[in-house]
């Protein structure tokens, strides 16, 4: 179900939600698939049976429908893939939050000038003292780290030595790779919590369509953050394949901190406002 937090302005909605939050701004008719949504949204007192919107509701719904930026981040771990992110309209700024398992997220309002750091917590972003590992950047295919992957899968949790000894055989079997990349690469994985990746688009300035930015983050917990440097992100459907370099590079956390922040365009990147 929806909800609302009058006392911090708050919401969780699912896609269908907001979807029938789209149809009510374009001025279209409900469509069949979301009159259920439609329903619940009128059951907590977010719209009435007129189909009007509740006032505290005007400025994300029009943020969403009209935004200046998007920010998409997805993060895989071990409870799947959840969704989060941002989005900047006109007038307003609301950061969401999805919850592995669960269709809803919560959105925020928030001020641009806490963009970053609602980003950053939005990723688990954490000051490590990780220190340098032996190699500092691994460069191998896609398809080795697969293999390391699926080598994870077969192996036993419980038995440390045996998950260790099948995840290098793998890595080894399937890449060129040697000591101490090989080494670091089999205790990247084994400590992996989770990538995350965010991309920022906006409609670029000369109006010749959309600029996207994004980074890939591996949080290795002890070992640190690894930037995937290749493939590079934006990552267009079907250009990546087993073959493709892959490149990660041990990054300290006031970087991955900067790199956030030079995903978001400046103003003079963005359309001039009308009548400029």
């Amino acid at each position: 179900m929806p909800s609302f937090d009058s006392a911090r302005g708050r919401f969780r909605f699912s896609p269908d939600h907001l979807g029938v939050l789209g149809c009510l701004y374009e001025g279209r008719a409900v469509t069949a698939g979301l009159v259920t949504a439609r329903n619940e949204l009128r059951a907590v007192g977010l719209i009435n049976n007129g189909d009007a919107v509740v006032p505290e509701l005007a400025d994300l719904t029009n943020a969403l429908a009209e935004p200046i930026v998007l920010v998409q981040i997805e993060i895989t771990g071990a409870q799947g893939v959840t969704n989060h992110g941002a989005v900047i309209g006109n007038d307003a700024c609301y950061v969401y939050e999805g919850w592995p398992g669960e269709p809803e997220s919560e959105y925020v309002r928030t001020d641009l000038s806490t963009l970053v750091w609602s980003l950053a917590r939005a990723v688990g972003l954490r000051d490590r003292d990780a220190k340098p590992p032996a190699a500092t950047s691994i460069t191998t295919t896609v398809g080795v780290m697969d293999a390391g992957f699926v080598a994870l899968a077969e192996a036993d949790i419980d038995d440390v030595e045996e998950t260790v000894e099948r995840l290098r055989a793998a890595l080894a079997a399937e890449g060129a790779l040697a000591d101490p990349e090989l080494m670091v690469l089999t205790h990247l994985l084994l400590q992996l919590n989770g990538n995350w990746r965010m991309t920022a688009a906006w409609n670029n300035r000369e109006g010749r369509g959309t600029d996207i930015r994004g980074i890939t983050v591996l949080d290795c917990g002890p070992l640190g953050y690894w930037l995937r440097e290749r493939p590079a992100e934006p990552i267009m459907p079907g250009t990546v394949t087993p073959d493709s370099e892959l490149r990660l590079v041990f990054t300290e956390t006031p970087r991955v901190w900067e790199l956030i922040t030079e995903l978001l365009p400046s103003l003079d990147q963005l359309p001039a406002p009308a009548g400029r």
